[in-house]
């Protein structure tokens, strides 16, 4: 009697659990589909790139809203990995009219999270941007995010971001119901995003910060768990935060991987983790489809969906977006030019920015952007530049032969914001001494070769480097250009005029962070003293606004003699390499034959030295 009492007992324990905690596999629940995108930078009109020596068309608003409204069903839900801003024209607006965000609401994004470009206008400029869709009326996605620390002391600005989530509705994580499943779902930043923020936030390590939601979502009954997080991986599936993310927080079931850029046509399992990923500027949208079952999650069926030429734009969206343009072109623009007027023409196609990624070379788009500082320096009675610098990490494509418009233009030199609060670098001048320029094309001979945001590109400069020698000692020669005559020999202790956009400035300043305190580069004045503002040294117009690095890219692109295309032509030299930097392969004993003995043994032996005093440099800063 008492065993029949007890088994009783224990049954109805069992049911009021059953009915309690949701469980995976439960009788009702579907497969889901999870549908998604990251790192999409404003690409909300359809454009082209130079992909592996073919022309790729890509992106679009109107095309993602097709994609979505024919895959998307009651059992799938679409998701935004961050980085929705930043790199088309369309950022113009980003802080005043929120296009971006509202577009991901239209197309029935139900989660995004913030990535590093969000903050590229500051926290100022991310809190009018959540304002200003919020005042547009549009549906808008919900933005989670769990390891920005707005807790503690905060500065004005970061004090009204915070007020400006509360009035969004940010979270650190939410809840939907879909398929019969209850999904858990949270934002996050890794560290190498947080290194591109340009706002001092505080943080909560990535890492702790997933443990934290993980077991909140779990005690909810959540029994499919998703991390939204812009960290990113290196790509080949086995290392990268994500990675990490995926090992040390198990019990994340799906990882959508944002930041690299990185496009996995698999998705990668680590342990019983799921990440995917599909590239950038929506030239794919992802679809997963999972099951849950005896409490895991296995993957059922995953596809990567072109947002190519074959993809019909969606009429409504793409009208939707052309008003935009026209607020752009009335608000933005001076008088007299349009998102999609014709300034220039090229008779050649520029090698694409994978191929520059790839590869370690003078990239003649690099010299064509390089060129234009000094030209627009020039026209606004700044004479006495003697070397521009680009990195590559700044340049966000490639042209392709034919028309260039102006959105075209903005597009290539696209990042950053002035002290004015409107889209574009800045061109900033700074004095470097001889020495430390001779340094610097060192640092770009060898750390470009593992860091290609890192590779430079120059007017007014140039160099040989061998890639077979040791770190610190690739350059063979290099030398100041004037005009087109012969390189001059740089002299170490002479101060040099250097231009380039605030992120190649602010990069020689961070040298040191990247070297570990190896090696560094300070920003000078005249006088050859250290600078800390680099906003001081924005060169300014002949009216006293700021020089915009893409504004001078686009006026040097008209100043070219106009060809029978009816439109100023991109001269031929830019089709081919200059001679600015030049990379040569020599063994030792080839550097021997050409050079002799004693000075390949001096110079390998100098090498060394500074090799050591580098790492002594290091330990002791330790």
């Amino acid at each position: 009697m008492k065993f029949r009492k007890f088994l009783s007992v224990l049954m109805a324990a069992v049911m009021l659990l059953g009915i309690c905690v949701p469980m995976a596999g439960a009788e009702g629940s579907e497969d889901l589909s999870i549908m998604f995108i990251h790192d999409s930078h404003d690409y909300l009109y359809p454009t082209s790139n130079i992909v592996g020596g073919k022309l790729v068309e890509h992106g679009g608003a109107a095309k993602l809203a097709t994609v979505i409204r024919e895959n998307k069903d009651e059992n799938t839900i679409f998701l935004d990995g961050g980085d929705f801003s930043m790199g088309t024209l369309y950022q113009a607006a980003y802080s005043t009219d929120a296009y971006e965000l509202r577009n991901l609401g239209i197309c029935g994004c139900n989660v995004t999270t913030f990535g590093n470009h969000e903050f590229d206008f500051g926290a100022a400029g991310a809190a009018k941007m959540l304002r200003a869709a919020i005042a547009s009326g549009d549906r808008l996605p919900e933005i989670v995010q769990s390891n920005i620390d707005l807790s503690g002391d905060l500065t004005p600005e970061q004090l009204d971001f915070k007020k400006a989530c509360e009035e969004y509705g940010v979270k650190e994580n939410t809840i939907i119901e879909c398929a019969g499943h209850k999904i858990g779902l949270f934002g996050l930043v890794g560290k190498s995003t947080i290194a591109c923020i340009q706002t001092d936030f505080e943080y909560i390590d990535y890492i702790k910060a997933a443990k934290e939601q993980v077991k909140k979502l779990k005690e909810q009954g959540c029994d499919i768990i998703i991390a939204i997080s812009h960290s990113g991986t290196a790509g080949d599936g086995k290392s990268g935060e994500d990675v990490d993310l995926a090992k040390k927080v198990p019990d994340i079931d799906v990882i959508i991987s944002g930041h690299t850029h990185t496009v996995y046509s698999e998705p990668v399992i680590i342990g019983e983790t799921i990440i995917v990923s599909c590239g950038e500027y929506l030239k794919n949208v992802g679809k997963l489809t999972v099951s849950a079952e005896n409490g895991k999650v296995n993957v059922k069926n995953y596809k990567l969906i072109p947002l190519n030429a074959s993809v019909a734009e969606d009429p409504e969206t793409k009208e939707r977006f052309e008003r935009y343009k026209e607020n752009i072109n009335s608000t933005y623009l001076q008088p007299g030019e349009t998102f999609d007027k014709v300034i220039a023409h090229s008779n050649f196609d520029f090698i694409g920015l994978d191929e520059m990624y790839n590869t370690h070379q003078e990239y003649p788009l690099g010299d064509l952007i390089a060129d234009s500082y000094i030209y627009e320096a020039e026209q606004n009675g700044v004479n006495d530049i003697d070397v521009a610098l680009v990195g590559l990490g700044t340049v966000r494509g490639a042209f392709e032969k034919g028309d260039i418009t102006i959105a075209d233009a903005f597009e290539i030199c696209s990042l950053g914001v002035g002290s004015d609060g409107t889209a574009g670098h800045p061109l900033v001048s700074c004095y470097l001494y001889g020495w430390e320029i001779k340094l610097l094309t060192e640092i770009d001979a060898s750390i470009g070769e593992l860091v290609s945001s890192l590779k430079m590109s120059y007017s007014g400069l140039s160099y040989a480097f061998n890639s077979k020698r040791l770190i610190l000692n690739k350059v063979m020669n290099s030398g100041i250009v004037k005009g087109n005559g012969e390189p001059e020999k740089i002299e170490s202790n002479r101060l040099y005029k250097v231009v380039g956009n605030m992120y190649a400035i602010n990069m020689l300043d961070m040298v040191r962070d990247v070297t570990k305190g190896m090696v560094s580069i300070a920003p000078r004045d005249e006088n050859g003293s250290k600078i800390f503002d680099f906003y001081s040294l924005a060169l300014k117009d002949k009216n006293g606004n700021e020089i915009k690095e893409w504004i001078a890219f686009k006026d040097y692109l008209e100043s070219f003699e106009t060809g029978p295309s009816g439109y100023p032509e991109i001269p031929d030299r830019y089709s081919a390499q200059q001679g600015r930097k030049v990379k040569v392969s020599k063994s030792i004993f080839e550097e021997i034959r050409e050079n002799g003995f004693v000075p390949t043994v001096i110079s390998v032996f100098t090498a060394a030295i500074n090799v050591v005093l580098a790492i002594f440099n290091l330990l002791t800063r330790r």
